[in-house]
């Protein structure tokens, strides 16, 4: 097995090789190398949706394909001549994590573990900023003096609609069920009210280029123990901002008015919605993309006013199913969204070695 050199500075692509040569995994650093690879991974991915009723590759894998980001690793295999599998390694956040795609017609051949392994080896090496490639070293007692070299958290894996393969796989590969993320729906029965604001809010839609900051900072103290949601930069929201679905007016700001001589308004909370594109009339779908409310104002009822907010909102443009995804173990939230009247349409789980938890 190749194994590569230590990163260089960050934007030099790291790659190597994993296996011989008929059924090497190659890998480098982000991004993809052009617009034919990123299109033969969406074309990958489609395909084993077609197959198994659910997409294998969440947003924030999509959009990492063309982020110039040492952090995240992208492992490719070919055979005769066409992409058979995919891996993605985010280095990112408290753990690294991992998502995997395996074409339909190359199954059953063991695909998938090699896979598997090569991205816990990908994700088992240093960041670039990690102090045994920086040139710091750790001395202590534990390592008698030695310099002690940074140990990065094991990986975990998602597995999207919880399918008998990947939960085969996983126990293959000694891997257990560490997170749950439900997907919950319900139907949305025409043009809806917007709940009233309480007196001392206001509603308003967000306002690309002035509320950027604002929204990044409100998101990040909503969801500061959040893997994923609470570490968004404005470069994440941006990228979020340029896909085809993006709405300015369906990001929607709660904000506290200020006392007497106290200056702007608080952002206190938010619900940004989404509706994909290219989607048929009349068979619309909607999601409750995130509702956030700062720790202040938790408490007050606002997370079930944003999401009515949200569902009216979904339903004035049109929308006939609203769908959102949440932590099975937030069993508040999750209460909350089943007196909204949803139910549960799938489970996606992460996985990760024993070790992990």
């Amino acid at each position: 097995m190749h194994r590569p050199r230590p990163a260089g500075s960050a934007g030099r692509r790291r790659r190597g090789q994993d296996g011989p040569v008929e059924t090497a995994i190659l890998w480098h650093t982000g991004p993809l190398i052009d617009d034919v690879e990123i299109a033969q991974v969406h074309d990958l991915a489609a395909a084993a949706e077609r197959a198994d009723g659910v997409a294998p590759l969440s947003e924030q894998p999509l959009l990492n394909l063309r982020e110039a980001s040492d952090d995240v690793v992208h492992l490719l295999t070919w055979r005769a001549g066409q992409l058979a599998g995919y891996a993605q390694v985010d280095k990112r956040g408290d753990a690294p994590s991992a998502e995997i795609v395996v074409g339909p017609e190359h199954r059953r051949h063991g695909l998938g573990f090699h896979l598997l392994g090569s991205a816990a080896d990908r994700a088992a090496e240093p960041r670039p900023g990690d102090p045994d490639l920086d040139g710091v070293p750790h001395h202590g007692a534990e390592t008698d003096g030695e310099p002690a070299r940074a140990q990065r958290p094991p990986l975990r894996v998602w597995a999207h609609g919880d399918l008998p393969a990947a939960r085969g796989l996983a126990a293959r590969a000694g891997y257990d069920v560490v997170r749950e993320l439900l997907v919950l729906e319900r139907p949305l029965a025409g043009p809806q009210e917007r709940p009233v604001v309480p007196e001392g809010l206001r509603l308003r839609a967000f306002v690309p280029g002035d509320d950027d900051d604002a929204w990044v900072a409100a998101n990040a103290a909503a969801f500061a123990h959040h893997p994923e949601q609470g570490r968004l930069t404005v470069d994440d929201l941006h990228a979020r901002m340029r896909e085809d679905w993006f709405d300015a007016a369906g990001l929607l700001l709660l904000e506290r008015d200020p006392a007497p001589g106290d200056g702007s308004p608080e952002l206190v909370g938010f619900v940004w919605t989404k509706i994909p594109a290219g989607q048929p009339d009349g068979a619309r779908e909607g999601e409750i993309y995130v509702v956030g409310v700062v720790p202040t104002a938790q408490g007050e009822g606002l997370g079930r006013l944003l999401t009515a907010v949200g569902l009216a909102h979904l339903a004035d443009r049109g929308a006939t199913t609203a769908v959102l995804y949440v932590d099975g173990d937030n069993v508040p939230a999750v209460r909350t969204y089943e007196r909204a009247g949803f139910t549960r349409r799938a489970v996606h789980v992460q996985y990760a070695r024993p070790t992990a938890r």
